[in-house]
């Protein structure tokens, strides 16, 4: 039985702190052996045991050990498991829901895909909430047959996950039926199921031309968020047409020739929506955002030692003498603000303030005692910047810009993790626009 955990001292970086399975892991017996390397080393981030044997005892096994007190230092580790083609089923899928509800799991990535998870009311409710607890960012159910429509009429019910950017649901066998309650929930607005998703693949299932159509149109008058939307190989052939509300305005079958065309234009409407809409918007609020939070910083923010001295000597104040800003009421301040961001709604503006105000959401002045790579930025080697190739860049606020590796994507930019950590707090990752009623 080969298996191997790749230790610190291997290269390449992509490969420190992984467990991954080179020989099949069966059952409880191949959990345990996954076990013995998790208590093996100190720290680790992935777990990649695809294409095993597992089964709902092996993953109980291993799920209840990561529950375990010897296991809090992995709970806060692992960022990434992988389990596709492990025989999963419905009693290993509750064992990973109650994982996924514990508070200590800095969980991002999972992969369920290829299983046999059934559609079990309770338990997919379950796991819906436990996904919506959790700082999960990927799930894949990709591969699911069993599940059927039961991911979209119980699971998508119950989904409101916050961390969500990205969700794979291909080849299940979603038909038609459910396409109105998939539609639903993708346009539920930015409270409802969808709201923080940036991708979904739903590719290889059976909705039909109508049920791509309804997906389409619901971006198109309730989605703000998604950026990426695959609905390929989804029987389009031989299915009729949608109503009035869809972007194509047939009904019935269509010869092949008229159906691709119909395709084409179905698909030309959602790379206009996601491209030029949601994409646009998302720019547009993300650098509003940034702005207005410096703004509101030097606008609202102000010591406790002024706040006071102007409290009992408001005609004293020097600061409101030279800049009168300061003695307008704060709703005149707020209103002023806000000219300067139109594309914010309301509450995004208002979680801006709210975070601009408080003193525990600035950052650090002074330098970090324990410098780890975790808290800095890779230098560029391509740069001249007198140093060997891989030095870490330590400052307060980041690194300088276009000094970091992370701004050729190759690893990521403590400038640019703060900016998105800001944008995630307030909101500002897509357009609200603000409601009507």
């Amino acid at each position: 039985m080969a298996f191997s955990a790749v230790s610190p001292m291997a290269i390449p970086i992509s490969s420190r702190s992984t467990i991954a399975s080179k020989e099949v892991l069966e059952g409880t017996q191949g959990a345990h052996i996954i076990i013995s390397q998790l208590n093996s080393f100190r720290s680790i981030t992935k777990l990649k045991l695809n294409n095993n044997q597992l089964g709902d005892d092996g993953v109980s096994a291993l799920f209840t050990y990561l529950k375990s007190p010897p296991a809090s230092r992995h709970r806060s580790s692992i960022s990434e498991i992988h389990l596709n083609y492990n025989g999963i089923g419905c009693r290993g899928l509750r064992d990973i829901a109650d994982y996924l509800n514990d508070s200590e799991v800095a969980l991002k990535t999972l992969w369920l895909a290829n299983n046999t998870i059934e559609p079990d009311t309770d338990v997919l409710a379950w796991f819906a909430t436990s996904v919506n607890r959790s700082r999960l960012e990927f799930l894949s159910l990709t591969g699911n047959h069993k599940l059927g429509d039961a991911v979209v009429e119980i699971f998508f019910r119950h989904l409101r996950a916050p961390y969500l950017r990205e969700l794979h649901i291909n080849t299940m066998g979603i038909t038609a039926r459910c396409a109105s309650a998939l539609a639903k929930w993708i346009s539920s607005g930015h409270t409802g199921g969808a709201y923080s998703l940036h991708t979904l693949k739903c590719n290889g299932n059976n909705l039909g031309i109508k049920g791509v159509c309804e997906v389409i149109h619901a971006i198109e008058t309730g989605n703000w968020s998604l950026m990426n939307v695959e609905v390929y190989a989804n029987q389009i052939a031989g299915i009729d047409f949608p109503n009035d509300n869809s972007p194509i305005q047939q009904s019935g079958p269509l010869p092949s020739y008229e159906l691709q065309e119909s395709w084409k234009d179905a698909e030309h409407a959602l790379r206009r929506v996601l491209h030029r809409r949601n994409a646009y918007w998302r720019r547009q609020v993300e650098l509003e955002a940034l702005s207005l939070l410096k703004y509101s910083r030097t606008l609202i923010l102000r010591s406790k030692a002024s706040l006071s001295s102007a409290n009992e000597h408001p005609m004293s104040d020097l600061t409101s003498k030279s800049f009168p800003f300061y003695n307008l009421p704060m709703e005149l301040r707020l209103y002023i603000l806000a000219v300067l961001t139109p594309s914010l709604s309301c509450a995004q503006r208002t979680r801006i303030y709210d975070y601009a105000a408080d003193f525990s959401s600035l950052p650090q002045l002074l330098p970090r005692l324990r410098r780890d790579i975790g808290h800095g930025c890779v230098a560029d080697p391509s740069r001249a910047l007198g140093a060997s190739v891989g030095f870490t860049l330590y400052s307060s606020g980041g690194c300088a810009e276009g000094k970091c590796m992370g701004t050729g994507n190759s690893l990521v930019c403590r400038r640019d993790a703060e900016r998105t950590k800001f944008l995630e707090a307030v909101g500002c990752r897509a357009y609200e626009p603000e409601c009507t009623t």
